[in-house]
Parts: structure tokens; sequence; C-alpha cells
């Protein structure tokens, strides 16, 4: 939300609309990472509707039983008394959808979970006997996705097969954010998105200031609860089980393999892999795919910006952070880290808006030595054109303050060799600042392909692959 507006998610709310529009009973799972904006879509998709919101909390059973007896209370804008137990509130429910047309969210499910386990079997009951055959619609939303996700996916799970509807909600693209900013500059928002990826939340309030000053504000100020959000983000998905925040602090620091992960935080290869694998189920970590001739055993990096971030600019450096007491000398001290940061990130936002504006069948990199120095091609993609013939783009990316000259085109050149890519290939050069005019003219004469910022932000219109 932005001014009170909803920005950027359209294609969620028509969704939701259609099920709307249904008739009888329709479930659906939502999920999301925190922070996301499930709940403020969820709102505005209520609005108008004749809506039972009710919202897990973290405490008590007798807790939770409470605040949900205090919602439907406010639904019913009378006093009632709290429920007795779960069985006894999803009656009241149901009476509720007897009357009419109700669209029932239950946000934050897994709070309530958490302090009332057999919650799942209560709510399996309603949907199959007391809920089944009502005009109603019933929500289900959590920001912890691995509980959401085993809830309604697990065949052992008493929810399974219940919510025929799921949604996950993701991350806002580079070009949908800039409306919460409208008034930034090219420069400043590429260089946020880089900093805190596509979700809303770190995105509001942030018209006005340069990267500077956003930085200043929303990460080195001394009281600010953005320094400590992507550690909590990670322990209250997983049940505080710092084993997880170490496997992130790992990569950031570096270790990139799983054999490498698991020395250095002393645990066995087997318990390893289900960290890298839940993390990675959550969207928080990645798998860099090895295409080519590189080596086939994948290596992990943070996916999430804003957790990347965290890890790599702002835990690194506390101890300078909070004995500075000059904000702008913190910065210029940390000015090299952050730069390099955004340029690692920038790979992945040119890799997903390649996703996004062309038919990519498999996307990774290649990662070698040549003359004895490891290198790499930071995109490599395999596109299908209207033909079906499959092309291979090799892309080079850089984030840098100057136009990018013929050294990025000739060294994505001479690798391409090394790597022996040789069959329908298609270069692409990304520069957020642009390019020199040479290699402009060099390019348009010979099918290179250039993507500037202005066009990773969605102001100019995607370049045409094939002619």
């Amino acid at each position: 939300m932005s001014n009170g507006r909803m920005i950027g998610r359209e294609s969620e709310l028509s969704y939701l609309e259609d099920l709307w529009n249904q008739k009888g009973l329709v479930t659906c799972c939502i999920w999301g990472r925190r922070r996301i904006g499930k709940t403020s879509i969820l709102r505005e998709f209520g609005k108008g509707k004749r809506t039972l919101f009710l919202q897990g909390i973290m405490g008590s059973y007798y807790e939770n039983l409470s605040s949900l007896s205090l919602d439907i209370s406010e639904f019913l804008g009378r006093k009632i008394p709290q429920a007795p137990d779960l069985s006894h509130l999803m009656r009241m429910i149901e009476d509720i959808c007897k009357e009419e047309h109700t669209l029932v969210i239950f946000d934050e499910l897994p709070y309530l979970l958490e302090s009332a386990p057999q919650a799942s079997s209560v709510i399996q009951k309603s949907l199959d006997r007391g809920l089944n055959g009502l005009d109603c619609m019933f929500v289900i939303c959590g920001s912890s996705i691995s509980i959401m996700r085993k809830e309604t996916e697990d065949a052992t799970k008493p929810l399974y097969g219940r919510f025929e509807h799921r949604k996950q909600i993701k991350p806002l693209s580079m070009d949908i954010c800039k409306g919460f900013h409208p008034d930034m500059d090219c420069d400043t928002s590429l260089r946020w998105y880089c900093t805190v990826g596509g979700i809303p939340y770190y995105h509001i309030n942030t018209n006005g200031m340069n990267y500077q000053q956003l930085i200043e504000d929303k990460f080195l100020e001394k009281d600010s609860s953005w320094r400590s959000d992507a550690v909590s983000i990670i322990l209250q998905e997983f049940n505080g089980n710092t084993n997880y925040t170490g496997a992130v602090k790992c990569i950031a620091d570096g270790h990139v393999r799983q054999s490498e992960i698991a020395d250095r935080m002393r645990i066995d290869r087997a318990a390893c892999k289900r960290i890298l694998d839940d993390l990675e189920f959550v969207g928080m970590i990645e798998r860099k795919v090895p295409m080519g001739g590189s080596p086939k055993k994948p290596v992990y990096s943070i996916k999430d910006p804003f957790i990347s971030f965290s890890f790599n600019i702002i835990s690194n450096n506390t101890k300078l952070i909070e004995s500075n007491s000059s904000k702008s000398v913190t910065y210029d001290i940390l000015r090299n880290d952050i730069d390099s940061q955004i340029g690692r990130i920038f790979e992945k936002l040119c890799g997903e808006w390649l996703d996004s504006n062309y038919a990519v069948i498999e996307r990774g990199q290649w990662w070698g030595r040549i003359d004895g120095t490891d290198v790499d091609i930071d995109i490599v993609a395999k596109v299908s054109d209207e033909h079906k013939i499959i092309h291979t783009i090799l892309g080079e990316c850089k984030f840098r303050r100057n136009p990018m000259g013929f050294s990025a085109y000739n060294t994505l050149v001479s690798r391409s060799k090394s790597a022996k890519f040789t069959e329908n290939i298609i270069f692409m050069l990304f520069s957020a600042s642009g390019f020199e005019e040479e290699l402009c003219e060099f390019a348009e004469d010979n099918g290179v392909i250039l993507v500037d910022g202005k066009t990773l932000i969605g102001d100019s219109e995607p370049p045409i692959l094939f002619k």
C-alpha cells in the first residue's frame, strides 16, 4: 500500500475475485514471506464484502481464543462470550456463514497452530461438515511458508486436500516497485531495489530521499528495526533454529558449497542438505545452476536482496555502525562494500528481468578457470524463438557509475570461447549506466543486445531478440 493505494497486486486481487464469484464452499491458501503484503491484499479484497477477518496471534491457546472471539464480536457488532474451545469457535463461524455469502479470512494461521496443534483437525472437520455446501469462501493465510505449504501439501496433515486453490504472494518486480517512489531517479531506484528487493514494506515512505539518505535512515540509524529484521525473519520461519541463520551467514562469508557449509557449521552433510533445501524452499537462498562445462556441483547464494544486504553489509559491520556517531562517515567507509553488494544482486535482477521478458527455457551461470584464474559468465540462458530454435544468451552485468565500453564485451566474447559456447549465440550486455556511443554503434551492426537501467525499470521497451 502507498498513501492508501494498492500497488502492483492486480493479478492477485483478480485471482481472489474469480474465486469469490464461484458458488458453494471455496477454499484458498495464501502464503508468502513476512513484510510482503499478504494482509494488505486480503483486506483490500475484503472491502465491500461480508467479511469475517480472524487473526492468529503470538500467544497461548487461551490468548488466541480470546483474540479470535473479539474478532467475531467486531464482525457481529456486539460483545459475545469468549469461545471455550476451537470447536465452539468454528461452530460460531458456521452459523455466520449460513446467513448469506460470506468471506472468512483466517490470517496468520501458523501462530494459532503453534499454541493449538489440534486447530488443523478442527478446521478440517468444519470444512468437511459444517461449512460444506454453504455459500462461503474460506481463506487461510500465513507468513511461515514452510508451515503453510506442509499443512496443505503433506498427505499426513488434516488439511491436505481441503485447499484446492493455493497462491504464493511473490515479491514485486522492479518496474512495479517504482510506483512507491515515482520521483526517484533511475540510478537510485535500481540501487534501492538491489538493496531491499520487491518487498512492499521496504519501499513505503522512501520517496524524496537519495540512496545514501535511505541507507542512513533505514539501516544505519541506531534504533532502526530494519537492522535485525533479516535474522528475525529467518528465525521466525524456522522456529528459532539458529542453524538456519548460521547457514545464511556461511554463504554471505563466501562458503558457498554444501561441503564447506557443513564443515564450517560442524554438522553432518545430510543435516546441512536439509537446512539448505529448507532455505531454498522458502526462497531465501538459491542454487546457481552450472551451465555448459561448469563444475557440476552447484554453489549457493542468498536470493533475497534484503537478507543478502543485511548479512553481507550490516551484520559484518555491526561494531562500526554502533560505534560511529556519524552516519555519513559510516556510509563513506562502507561505500565500496555496498557497491560490490549491489553489483552481485544486480546480476540476479538482470536474470529475473530476462525470465520475465523472453521465452527462457533454462538459466544459470558458467564458471571455470582461464589461464589459472577463476572467471565466470554472469548469465547463460537457453531461449526459444518463434520457430522453436534454441539460442544461447551469454550475458555480462555491470552496475557502475560510468557507461559500459568495449572492455566488457571483449571479456564476454573471450570467456564464451573458453567455455566452448559456439552455436546460436546471442551476446547481451546489461549496464545500469548505459553504454559508450561506439559500443552502441557496434551492437546495432552486429546483433549485440544492450539493456540499460531505464529498460530494467520498465521505462523503455525490452529489445527484440530475433529480427
